[in-house]
């Protein structure tokens, strides 16, 4: 299995400050991290879309998922907030709004995603494009349930750990995508 893990923010754009750590470092040492502990046993063959501390544009990063054949996309972020209190993971998958989004861009053919779609028009298109689509989330809400489910021992979950977006790492209709906060 292919896992592409995106390090968040990087080079030019540091993401969130929180004390003395900037989320664009926090990011690529968890990156790092879990790709190490994913290719212990061989199971996994792990890509990063930055292995550096340089700046990679959000359509290059699904790129780099849809070039490697990726089984799973999975995207770091560690957020700050105002509130020191308030600590806890959650998992977003794509929500419909940028399914539809998503769609708009490749059926328009002036976007990154430019799957191969093999109908010859629009209307066939659209309508592969959307199995592919349901497939893909229903695989990502798959995987952040179980991503839920088994952190919830681990690390503080926030409510609703659980939630959809429309994050422009999360709009490959052909890579499941899920974005760790």
């Amino acid at each position: 299995k292919i896992v592409v893990i995106d390090a968040g923010h990087g080079g030019k754009d540091p993401g969130a400050s929180g004390g003395s750590a900037q989320e664009k470092d926090l990011t690529l040492a968890a990156a790092r991290s879990l790709k190490k502990r994913l290719e212990r046993d061989g199971r996994y063959r792990v890509v990063l879309t930055r292995s550096t501390d340089n700046f990679v544009p959000l359509g290059s990063r699904v790129q780099i998922a849809r070039r490697s054949n990726a089984d799973l996309f999975i995207s770091l972020h560690a957020d700050a907030g105002l509130d020191p209190e308030t600590r806890g993971a959650t998992v977003y998958t794509l929500s419909d709004q940028g399914s539809d989004r998503a769609a708009r861009k490749l059926i328009s053919n002036d976007w990154f995603i430019k799957a191969s779609l093999p109908g010859r028009d629009k209307a066939v298109n659209r309508i592969l494009l959307d199995l592919t689509q349901r497939a893909t989330k229903n695989q990502s809400s798959s995987f952040a349930e179980t991503l839920v489910d088994n952190s919830g021992s681990q690390t503080v979950l926030l409510r609703r750990s659980h939630r959809d977006a429309g994050f422009v790492v999360l709009l490959a209709p052909d890579v499941p995508p899920v974005l760790l906060e």
